[in-house]
């Protein structure tokens, strides 16, 4: 027997094969290959923006009303932080999110500053049929087209304008393009950034109290040391009995006369920028057992700290109240692929950004010691 012959056999009967029959299978072939293809991937999509007061439109007596903001794409998150007129200024903040012509939620709370006169106990999220506002946070299950504010007068004395905004809407489900480029590298630098402790005046430890505390040790680092009790004043929710409202934090740092906002970090050169411009950025963070090789404690709940540096052989260091008890708080070094995970992966890389006064000299460290060979993370402090 001829061992070629089979093979000779399949050749001719494939020469018989008609050309209709050739183009269906290759169609076939095309249309199985499409469907096996992986599906198209999507990356976060941020539009930044700020609403100037003199935008606000005086709409009744203590009411002023922006214009319609419609960002460059649909979106289906929104951040926001108000920079107030000046220290004092008591107001109510309102959002409507629109849809579509005649599409549109009614006003939605969004938050207070100053000593209200109609305060509220045991406020709820404003919830409807397409999302949530979270205190500071709109979280949309479908895509809006844009929004509005509306500033309301709330306290005794006379509000004279309405605060400016700042805001970040994002596409969570835009397409993603060609691989992001990220410009050329700004050197890394490190900032000597203090630890200030989650005690009051008496010594007392205040639970939960992260966000004041990393507050705190950037104006320490700016020059300013505020009493933890003074900030908590001003950056917890009485109406909701939150700690940690966004927009407060910074409310908090504009009334001891430091400027900041809101910004989502969406890559590490931005960081650096932050960092070569002498601002210390305040992370909203949250790690979940087993997310990372190296961190500092097993867990950890939505958790602030202040990142004052970014290392070229990646490292970041952050300033930690929650390491306090164990005397590892100042300086902590992180690896930065597990700091990307709890941060710009977890928390869509939400910060706030808390800004040195003119003339401030940056303070920089110079000496890090290395990352810790084989560190092993004990259970962690209580935060």
């Amino acid at each position: 027997m001829n061992p070629l012959a089979p093979q000779a056999s399949i050749a001719q009967k494939t020469s018989e094969i008609s050309p209709i029959s050739i183009g269906l299978c290759l169609a076939l072939a095309c249309l199985m290959v499409a469907s096996s293809a992986a599906p198209a991937t999507h990356a976060p999509r941020d539009w930044r923006h700020r609403i100037p007061a003199s935008a606000f439109q005086k709409t009744a007596p203590g009411e002023w009303t922006s214009p319609l903001v419609q960002p460059a794409f649909g979106f289906d998150e929104l951040i926001y932080s108000w920079h107030l007129h000046q220290p004092g200024d008591t107001f109510r903040l309102y959002l409507k999110v629109v849809f579509g012509p005649s599409d549109q939620t009614d006003w939605l709370h969004a938050g207070f500053w100053g000593a209200v006169t109609d305060a509220i106990t045991n406020r709820q999220r404003p919830t409807f049929e397409r999302g949530v506002l979270d205190m500071d946070f709109l979280k949309l299950t479908a895509k809006a087209t844009g929004f509005r504010f509306k500033v309301v007068a709330a306290g005794t004395n006379a509000l004279a304008a309405a605060p400016a905004l700042t805001v970040v809407a994002t596409d969570n489900q835009a397409k993603a393009s060609a691989p992001r480029v990220e410009p050329e590298r700004l050197p890394g630098r490190v900032l000597d950034v203090p630890l200030r402790r989650q005690l009051d005046s008496q010594g007392q430890w205040m639970k939960d109290r992260c966000q004041s505390a990393a507050l705190a040790s950037a104006m320490e680092y700016y020059g300013k040391s505020v009493l933890l009790e003074d900030i908590v004043r001003l950056t917890n929710d009485p109406e909701y009995n939150y700690a940690g409202i966004w927009p407060r934090v910074i409310g908090a740092a504009q009334e001891f006369g430091y400027e900041g906002y809101i910004e989502r970090f969406r890559n590490w050169t931005a960081v650096r920028r932050a960092l070569a411009e002498n601002k210390i950025v305040l992370c909203s963070i949250r790690l979940k057992p087993g997310d990372c090789e190296s961190p500092p404690y097993a867990s950890m709940g939505d958790h602030i700290v202040a990142l004052c540096g970014v290392t070229d052989d990646g490292r970041v260091v952050v300033t930690d109240s929650a390491l306090d008890r164990s005397g590892r708080g100042h300086l902590y070094q992180w690896l930065q692929s597990d700091f990307e995970t709890v941060w710009m992966r977890t928390k869509g890389g939400v910060a706030m950004v808390i800004c040195p006064p003119a003339g401030t000299v940056a303070r920089r460290v110079t000496d890090l010691p290395p990352f810790p060979k084989d560190r092993v993370f004990p259970a962690g402090d209580d935060h």
